[in-house]
């Protein structure tokens, strides 16, 4: 990997990419961040604005204690309140995680969300990257990484289901057969969460009281399209969620991103179409982008990463989309473990994708 420092690391950073390429950032089409195109439910906005007009709203300290959201999340997850612990988005309940088990040595199977790293880091956790195999699509191979587990004073793995940035996904039984093989060598699992949303029925949050080395992390957000309100959760067994929340700073979800999130997680219309377009938009971008010469993973949830011949062409197209036509893309130059012939794409709706597969048939007739 060859690290390109002018990359954002992350997505959806439009003001960094408008002053790097001298535009504006109102022109430019986002198709670096995973976000719900079809935008927050409109429940959410009318109950925000009807808790605007209740001055107590903001007058009055949010609960201490998050109750009606912790409960509001175990309905929508199929979980016990007991074992929720909500968090001003992913970062400080992996923070809070890694504080309570106190452990030495995590594998990190890459490529991955860079937070991982940095807060294994902050944590003085030992690292050990587990490059995955791209002509294996990227997917976990879990015999593999039991062996190396078992070397070398491991006591940890950090994994994501959907991956990301592939949005490669291991079906719910394949997760629970190497948790359960885990257990058995002492490993505590740190699975990541934040997109199953698109696929729900792989989820294994419900199991952390059968498999007590298992905690899983959630976003509320990303399926829902509220980043703003910053809500992610984690779900550990009831004695570990305790001693997870005692790491968590009071108040760090505010009354307003609690009503937001209650109402969205009630909102199943919006889940069910949301699930429905996305599918349907994916299966389309995907057809498109193969129609193209261009390669794209099995991906799972609301995004696709999509392999260019050469590093150089990733490049000049990721550079080209920007200035000739206004639209953004995941230059994945930065991400570890994968090679910079890459870009990460959202799945947007269905007039935006149209825009970028034109974009991109003017790149292809240019090369």
């Amino acid at each position: 990997m060859t690290t390109d420092i002018n990359v954002p690391a992350h997505g959806g950073q439009l003001r960094q990419i408008a002053e790097r390429f001298d535009v504006s950032a109102s022109e430019l089409l986002d198709f670096s961040a995973n976000i719900n195109p079809e935008g927050p439910p409109a429940s959410v906005i009318q109950a925000m604005n009807r808790a605007l007009n209740d001055p107590t709203t903001l007058s009055q300290y949010p609960d201490l204690d998050e109750r009606d959201l912790r409960l509001s999340i175990a309905q929508y997850s199929g979980i016990a309140s007991e074992s929720v612990a909500v968090g001003n988005g992913f970062v400080p309940l992996l923070d809070a995680v890694l504080a309570t088990l106190r452990i030495r040595r995590c594998l990190l199977p890459v490529p991955s969300f860079g937070e991982y790293r940095d807060a294994l880091l902050r944590a003085d956790v030992a690292v050990t990257p587990y490059v995955l195999d791209q002509e294996l699509e990227f997917r976990y191979q879990p015999d593999h990484l039991l062996e190396v587990l078992a070397t070398d004073g491991h006591d940890s793995i950090l994994l994501a289901n959907p991956q990301n940035p592939t949005g490669v996904l291991s079906n719910r039984a394949e997760i629970l057969n190497f948790i359960e093989r885990a257990a058995k060598l002492n490993i505590w699992v740190l699975l990541d969460e934040a997109f199953i949303d698109y696929a729900p029925n792989d989820s294994v949050g419900s199991e952390v009281e059968s498999f007590r080395n298992l905690i899983v992390f959630r976003s509320v957000t990303k399926f829902h399209g509220i980043p703003g309100l910053r809500v992610a959760y984690s779900i550990a067994n009831n004695e570990m969620n305790g001693f997870i929340r005692r790491y968590l700073p009071p108040w760090s979800i505010t009354t307003l991103a609690a009503i937001g999130v209650q109402v969205a997680l009630a909102d199943t219309a919006y889940s069910q179409r949301t699930l429905r377009l996305n599918h349907e938009r994916r299966i389309k971008l995907v057809a498109d982008l193969k129609a193209l010469g261009l390669h794209s993973y099995r991906a799972a949830a609301n995004f696709v990463l999509v392999r260019f011949r050469a590093p150089e062409e990733a490049r000049v197209c990721w550079e080209n989309l920007v200035r000739e036509h206004r639209i953004v893309l995941r230059n994945c130059a930065n991400f570890e473990g994968i090679t910079c012939d890459h870009l990460r794409c959202a799945v947007r709706d269905e007039d935006q994708n149209a825009r970028l597969i034109e974009a991109l048939k003017i790149q292809h007739r240019l090369r």
